[in-house]
């Protein structure tokens, strides 16, 4: 099992969280490789002690692959830096084509940060929107989960002002469709139960507080239904992950961003794995971003990568066992 990882934004904690999973746990069943420079890659190295030689980072017992990146990029944990946001753009591609002409089996993409990357000339909102123009005619789902809760958003990155223009009746069904087969193939969940949540406060009130349930949802919710998924809400999302009926659902679908990853980030406490559903690829990364505030420093904890490289595991074997 080959594992591709993009090096992400190297002065944000992508650095911390690689060596830190690196030089306190083994995988015995996985094979890694990391897209970075050389000499940006021997530099990291040497800070972190660990060996680099014949292009290979040289942990305690075990040995990571580097596919080298044209770009150099000095680093200087904690700051926004233009060659290291370069480096990450080129990382993203030499990573990408990697798995795709099946040299892995698997990509894992470290944290970046988008407004940096837009300043470079990457034109996308996120990894999910850059994956999508990369497989042309796809429609990726970004996933959150940790343990039973599993969080799909139907809007990705979109200010909340656009996020009710975003939606429509077709692309919200596309999105229940997509959250139901990721559900059977990737969680290996053969009958799921999905929750859509309302827009709106109290899910509209019935059109009293806002239409977008009744004109978009509630149809949507309907459609999936006549093609036999087990669909069901809207439900008002203030009240939704309050109590344990949550549990009773193996996917909640929230209709932007902060609506379903603030409850799902409280759950997973650090240990969460964004997963982009509907590729022909795996791709997962940590749920956070490259927290620059503490880049360097002894704050940083590893354990939403250690998710994301056992998420690989599991979603892998599921795949292989349809």
């Amino acid at each position: 099992m080959h594992v591709m990882i993009s090096c992400g934004d190297i002065n944000g904690i992508a650095t911390d969280i690689f060596f830190r999973t690196f030089t306190k746990h083994v995988f015995p069943d996985m094979q890694f490789s990391i897209a970075i420079n050389e000499d940006t890659a021997r530099e990291v190295c040497e800070k972190w002690n660990v060996k680099y030689a014949d292009q290979c980072m040289h942990f305690e017992s075990f040995s990571i692959n580097v596919l080298p990146c044209k770009q150099y990029a000095e680093y200087h944990p904690g700051s926004s830096l233009s060659d290291a946001s370069k480096l990450a753009i080129e990382s993203l591609d030499v990573s990408l084509n990697a798995v795709k002409n099946g040299h892995a089996d698997a990509l894992l993409t470290l944290p970046i940060a988008k407004d940096a990357l837009n300043a470079e000339g990457w034109k996308y909102s996120g990894q999910t929107d850059w994956l999508k123009h990369e497989f042309k005619g796809s429609n990726p789902i970004m996933i959150l989960f940790h343990g039973e809760m599993r969080v799909a958003l139907a809007s990705v990155h979109i200010p909340l002002k656009k996020v009710s223009h975003s939606l429509t009746i077709d692309s919200l069904t596309d999105i229940i469709h997509g959250v139901n087969q990721s559900m059977k193939i990737d969680f290996n969940i053969e009958c799921p139960r999905i929750a859509v949540l309302g827009l709106n406060p109290h899910a509209g009130e019935h059109g009293l507080l806002g239409d977008e349930e009744q004109d978009i949802i509630i149809p949507a919710i309907e459609s999936a239904k006549s093609n036999k998924i087990e669909c069901f809400g809207p439900f008002p999302a203030d009240g939704f992950f309050s109590r344990p009926s949550w549990k009773n659902y193996d996917a909640i679908i929230a209709q932007y961003h902060d609506q379903g990853l603030i409850p799902l980030k409280l759950h997973a406490q650090g240990h969460g794995v964004n997963f982009t559903a509907n590729l022909p690829i795996i791709r997962v990364s940590p749920d956070h971003g490259t927290a620059y505030d503490i880049a360097g420093t002894d704050l940083v904890e590893e354990h939403s990568m250690i998710s994301a490289i056992d998420a690989i595991r599991t979603i892998l074997n599921n795949r292989k066992s349809r």
